[in-house]
């Protein structure tokens, strides 16, 4: 006699409650997201592309929504559709959120998530992450260096970017040492 437990479904809460709505996402750990197909589409080309096969494979079974099952855990997605619903912002708990829900973005080439993303990352966690924050930028190529504020040497995220991105960084700080020493020279 086999045992057959049922998986328990949550619901995502709102915006992504609405059953109106024409797709279920589920995230990996069984929370329903119920979102607007439009939306995802105008966002993202690989949700696009997903729903025209999904379209062009069910065109008997119209009654029900159909459900889609990401990899992304149910703070990630929902961060991530935040990003992509107008009036919504999300806020990121740790540096480390913002890094997977930016990888998230990227995988679903959602560049304008990406970008939101990234800019929310970088006011929230700025001044105290610059080289985490450049890493995430090298990885996603989303900020620009300048943008980033002065150099700094104390950094764990070493494994996350290349050596030429690396190098781009020493670069970087050289440049910031010479323009700092031609400020100092010409106020003396």
């Amino acid at each position: 006699m086999a045992d057959t437990q049922e998986i328990a479904i949550a619901q995502a809460q709102a915006p992504f409650d609405d059953h109106n709505c024409d797709i279920i996402l589920r995230s990996a750990n069984d929370v329903d997201f119920h979102v607007f197909k439009l939306i995802l589409s105008l966002m993202s080309p690989v949700f696009k592309d997903m729903f025209e096969l999904l379209q062009s494979e069910s065109q008997s079974d119209v009654s029900s929504v159909p459900v889609i099952t990401v990899t992304e855990s149910s703070t990630t997605l929902e961060s991530l559709l935040l990003l992509c619903y107008p009036a919504t912002t999300p806020t990121f708990d740790s540096l480390d959120d913002a890094k997977v829900v930016m990888k998230a973005a990227s995988k679903y080439d959602m560049q304008a998530a990406l970008s939101r993303a990234g800019d929310l990352a970088m006011a929230q966690f700025l001044p105290n992450h610059f080289l985490e924050l450049y890493a995430l930028s090298s990885a996603t190529r989303t900020l620009e260096t300048k943008d980033l504020g002065r150099p700094s040497n104390m950094f764990n995220g070493m494994r996350d970017i290349t050596a030429l991105d690396h190098h781009r960084r020493l670069e970087y700080h050289y440049k910031c040492g010479i323009a700092a020493q031609s400020v100092g020279s010409s106020l003396s």
